[in-house]
């Protein structure tokens, strides 16, 4: 899976960038951001399977496809920093129900 912000819809972009940079002074880091329908099918299949903790649409709902989803790796306690920066600028944040903490989207 590709982890560059580029990939972001260009508009998205600038406002992610800033988190990141921030974000990444205390050790965050970028893991995913658009997925192909094949990623995503492959990352679906294992979160029913139980492969992974983390929710994952079917292919065809996630805004990772459209370029308006990111995933963070860092802290609990930093994720939710983020996550409540990222939703007081308008977007939302996958921590607010605690069921997706690494995902940001718009």
């Amino acid at each position: 899976m590709s982890a560059r912000l580029e990939e972001l819809q260009p508009w998205l972009y600038p406002w992610a960038a800033y988190l990141v940079r921030f974000a990444s002074s205390y050790g965050a880091h970028v893991t995913s951001v658009r997925r192909s329908y094949r990623e995503q099918l492959q990352l679906y299949t294992d979160y029913l399977s139980g492969y992974s903790k983390y929710p994952a649409l079917p292919p065809g709902q996630s805004l990772h496809q459209l370029g308006r989803a990111f995933d963070l790796a860092a802290s609990a306690k930093l994720l939710a920093y983020l996550g409540a920066t990222w939703e007081r600028w308008g977007g939302r944040w996958g921590g607010r129900d605690g069921t997706d903490p690494i995902h940001f989207e718009a």
